[in-house]
């Protein structure tokens, strides 16, 4: 949610010159309000009762030639004010009669914007006294799922998420490594590795242990969007193996060492190794998950 963008459409009454696609779209609204008045209907929505268009929207030549539905151009007003008002996971947005006034819209345009951001991850719809529309915390989850809808439409196989991961992931290590005076970084990286090591293989904990070791990398790129792509391309990779029953059959409780070579070398600092490591580290498992499950790679990426 970066409010850099000069894409971005933004919802709000201005007195700014209107480009000409949006007076010629004026003009057709009154016609439209004229025929509706007739008839008795009411304005659309993102009219005044007098036909005046409530916004003013800078986009790019795409977005105006797609035809952005007015629903999506209140969840984009929506994500800017959250990032410009720098609320947290928890904080809760203003209530709908509230939101509606703001982006004078109606309540059913307004509860599409809102379904719009929960299906994206980005807000949790509560109900009950005291619910509304909460901020959650950004999740890969919520990525990798999206992620996984088009690669399905488009009919990407898992072999073709593994030549990606393949690189990415070293790529991570190496930031990492360039990255880890900053901060906390290294006190992060060293909990990790002490958490892996001293979990059991019972149960198969020592799985998310590995897994969480990746995840904690990528959060340290200091990057974010090597961070989110990282992390949702690992979810998509994890859940897969892990759902299939795989991840058992490939991995082994000696991949803490592995890890923790990995780990002091990016705690020395040392991009180089760190990256040379990781790859090594990538490659040996996919030829143990090729091993076990020839078909895996040809195996088109479902949407879950």
């Amino acid at each position: 949610m970066d409010n850099r963008g000069t894409t971005t459409a933004r919802i709000m009454i201005t007195n700014r010159q209107e480009p000409a696609a949006l007076r010629y779209r004026g003009s057709m609204a009154d016609a439209r309000r004229k025929a509706r008045t007739a008839a008795g209907d009411h304005a659309d929505p993102g009219e005044t009762g007098d036909g005046r268009a409530l916004w003013n929207v800078e986009q790019s030549r795409s977005g105006i030639e797609r035809g952005v539905k007015t629903s999506e151009r209140v969840a984009s007003a929506i994500v800017d004010d959250i990032v410009a008002a720098g609320l947290k996971p928890g904080d809760r947005l203003p209530n709908e009669a509230a939101m509606i006034d703001r982006f004078r819209v109606g309540r059913g345009t307004l509860r599409e914007a809102l379904r719009i951001l929960e299906v994206y991850g980005l807000i949790n719809l509560r109900s009950g006294p005291g619910g509304g529309p909460v901020v959650v915390a950004i999740d890969p989850r919520s990525v990798s799922r999206t992620f996984s809808l088009y690669l399905h439409l488009s009919a990407a196989t898992m072999g073709e998420l593994i030549e990606t991961r393949l690189v990415i992931e070293p790529m991570v290590a190496r930031f990492a490594a360039m990255h880890i005076g900053e901060a906390d970084n290294a006190d992060r990286l060293r909990d990790a590795l002490r958490h892996e090591q001293s979990t059991t293989a019972e149960g198969g904990r020592y799985i998310d242990a590995a897994n969480d070791f990746h995840y904690v990398l990528a959060s340290l790129t200091g990057n974010r969007v090597f961070d989110v792509v990282a992390t949702a391309l690992k979810e998509l990779y994890t859940t897969r193996i892990v759902g299939g029953g795989l991840a058992s059959q490939t991995t082994e409780p000696s991949i803490r060492f592995e890890h923790q070579e990995i780990g002091e070398a990016i705690l020395a600092g040392d991009a180089d190794r760190a990256e040379t490591l990781m790859r090594d580290h990538m490659n040996l498992y996919l030829g143990r998950l090729s091993a076990v499950d020839p078909n895996f790679a040809k195996s088109v990426i479902d949407w879950s």
